[in-house]
């Protein structure tokens, strides 16, 4: 697998993750990703602390709700790049 198609892998598991939470915010049950002491909103998005309350109203709201979700897509690919230099390295050293 070449690295721009790892890195394009990354962008879009973070677009989904984002688009789900924002989804599940839109419609006010964003409560289900509570699980125990948990929030796994910001497990699995860590920029979402950025979002304000108008988040989807205000013009600044929403620049900061693009500005997150883009972080959170730079997140996702730094970790699909970085399992795939993991598993080219390990790769390469089980072959000698």
């Amino acid at each position: 697998m070449t690295t721009q198609r790892v890195l394009l892998i990354g962008v879009v598991v973070g677009l989904c993750v984002s688009i789900a939470v924002l989804a599940l915010l839109w419609f006010g049950v964003a409560g289900v990703l509570v699980v125990g002491h948990t929030d796994l909103m910001y497990v699995f998005w860590p920029s979402s602390l950025m979002l304000t309350t108008g988040w989807r109203t205000t013009l600044p709201g929403i620049g900061t709700t693009v500005v997150s979700v883009a972080l959170n897509c730079l997140l996702y690919m730094a970790v699909a790049y970085g399992l795939h230099r993991v598993v080219l390295t390990v790769r390469m050293l089980a072959r000698t």
